[in-house]
């Protein structure tokens, strides 16, 4: 006898489907729970000014700044700064990429409410801008830094040179390639009222590279090239006298330090 298939006996094809899409929904949504549980956390010990151990013993590293070593001036003040805003507090982690450093510290923007503590500790003149900082954070980072510095906040307290800063970067030779030294440089402007005497002055990179200038003085809104090269001086141009490149293609920091050794500027491109 033939069998015809009704409603009732034809096989539901469209079940398995249906089944592994709503598994996949609530995986998906499991995922995104425990992702989310992950990134926040309890505070239960500051370590210094931009580390903190986390309840799970996670140790995490602040992006996008630095604070002075234990010991070094300025290096207190910035550990209580970071217990203020942290301290036995819940915080949420934004991970940055690499997630972790070579100690296996998280590397992260860590956030207190609304509220960035790396950002922060920027304004608050504890901590200075340094690389790696994600985009979405350099111009706020930056903002803040500046804020610091003409305010005389925290390291900077006592800084008479901020008009100081820097007009231009040219880290890739357009011409030559990285034989061409002299057309990789950076251009230091004087925005204030005032002639800066530079004479002692240093210039630095992330590598600690390390340019002192000789008896020079920058007048009220004049410019100097710091060319990487070698050369003769003049008013208007400097010469670092290297056989070889000094700042990064990709991005570098770039430190300028007072006769006094105090730092002046922090520059990240």
């Amino acid at each position: 006898m033939a069998t015809f298939l009704t409603p009732a006996n034809v096989p539901d094809r469209t079940m398995k489907p249906r089944t592994q899409f709503a598994a996949l929904l609530t995986l998906s949504a499991a995922l995104a729970v425990s992702a989310s549980a992950a990134d926040t956390a309890t505070v239960l010990q500051v370590l210094d000014g931009d580390t903190c151990k986390l309840d799970d013993d996670r140790r995490v590293r602040y992006l996008g700044i630095d604070t002075p070593e234990k010991g070094d001036p300025g290096a207190e003040e910035a550990t209580q700064a970071n217990n203020t805003l942290v301290g036995g507090k819940k915080i949420r982690i934004e991970l940055g990429k690499p997630e972790k450093d070579r100690d296996g510290r998280l590397l992260a923007y860590v956030f207190v409410g609304k509220t960035c503590v790396n950002e922060e500790l920027v304004r608050q003149g504890v901590a200075y801008v340094r690389r790696p900082v994600a985009a979405k954070h350099k111009t706020a980072f930056v903002k803040a830094q500046e804020e610091a510095r003409r305010a005389g906040r925290g390291m900077w307290a006592g800084l008479t040179n901020t008009q100081i800063a820097i007009a231009a970067v040219h880290a890739k030779p357009e011409a030559g390639g990285r034989e061409n030294l002299n057309d990789e440089y950076i251009v230091i402007e004087n925005e204030g009222q005032k002639s800066v005497t530079l004479t002692g002055w240093t210039v630095l990179d992330e590598s600690h590279h390390r340019y002192l200038f000789p008896k020079f003085t920058l007048p009220a809104g004049g410019k100097v090239t710091l060319r990487t090269g070698l050369g003769e001086n003049t008013d208007t141009e400097l010469f670092w006298g290297s056989r070889s490149a000094m700042w990064n293609d990709t991005g570098d920091t770039i430190f300028i330090r007072d006769a006094n050794g105090k730092l002046a500027l922090s520059h990240v491109y």
